[in-house]
């Protein structure tokens, strides 16, 4: 990373989670900090280190369940980090903010492939590399040249390297990164003719409109497909769909996807996860591991600003 001074970083108090997350659901955040570009981010991240303050980083929201109680110490929130660069012929080099809609789109305009599996998946770069964002059969990690990260170091602070897929070993819904954070990454893509992007794009998004609660308030997948066999059909063949905990409840539509009905609490959300773990396991025999990252209740309620 090169780069003159870092700008401010934004500091806000008592920001509620529930507005930037897509489930819609959490507390106040005690300090959210927007960090502006991956200087600022690793500059606070060294910061908030060494002053032994608690933190959490937020991309876009999609993966993620807010405690109502909120978060103390500080929530970084990557929005403001969005530029995307070319780099040489095959190449997006992208911040960690950078939105996977944002990349998806851009990789066509440039006649590059091998971004169509993220076509109408929410979240932000970052985000997506922590998870290894995807479908069943590909993760982003699939076309991933190196992420700079940030990661600490023991006495406090942190350390910015840059690490290869090789290096990170990612596997399925997890990158693998082991506390480290992403700044920025290099994603190397496929030169192709974008009217054959844009078909393929149209064509997964046709499906995806088909099986999954596009319009609706979710988290998309809460559980991860177990070995040989898929989450939803778990949860559908144990009738499961439709199970309502006060404002949340399993999709009809997709029996993997948790939504929000209209006033749904994070304590709602734990309840139904829980009664869904708790039935697939009596009925089949299988643990369902979460790819829902629920976040933990304070101790004590965080403050709303004002």
């Amino acid at each position: 990373m090169t780069s003159p001074a870092p700008f401010p970083v934004s500091v806000r108090r008592g920001v509620p989670l529930a507005e930037h997350t897509t489930l819609g659901i959490g507390g106040p955040a005690e300090l959210f900090l927007e960090p502006q570009r991956p200087e600022d981010l690793a500059e606070r991240l060294d910061a908030l280190d060494r002053d032994g303050v608690p933190f959490r980083l937020l991309g876009g929201g999609a993966n993620l369940l807010a405690p109502d109680g909120g978060v103390p110490g500080a929530v970084l929130a990557t929005g403001r980090m969005r530029r995307v660069f070319r780099e040489g012929e095959r190449g997006l080099r992208a911040w960690a903010g950078a939105t996977l809609p944002q990349l998806v789109r851009t990789a066509r305009e440039l006649g590059l492939s091998g971004l169509e599996p993220l076509v109408g998946v929410p979240g932000q770069l970052g985000g997506a590399l922590a998870m290894n964002a995807g479908s069943a059969q590909w993760g982003i990690w699939d076309v991933v040249v190196e992420a700079v990260v940030w990661r600490p170091v023991p006495g406090g602070g942190g350390e910015v390297v840059a690490l290869d897929r090789a290096t990170v070993a990612p596997r399925y819904r997890d990158g693998n990164l082991r506390g480290a954070v992403v700044l920025e990454a290099l994603l190397e893509l496929t030169p192709s003719d974008r009217a054959r992007v844009r078909a393929a794009e149209e064509a997964l998004l046709k499906r995806k409109n088909a099986t999954q609660p596009v319009s609706a308030s979710s988290a998309g997948c809460a559980f991860r497909n177990p070995p040989g066999d898929s989450a939803g059909r778990l949860i559908d063949a144990a009738g499961l769909k439709g199970l309502r905990v006060g404002g949340a409840a399993v999709s009809e539509r997709h029996a993997n996807f948790v939504v929000d009905l209209g006033g749904a609490t994070a304590a709602d959300v734990r309840t139904l996860l829980a009664r869904v773990e708790e039935t697939v396991a009596e009925r089949f025999g299988v643990r369902l591991e979460r790819e829902l990252v629920v976040w933990p209740e304070p101790e004590r309620p965080v403050a709303a600003a004002g």
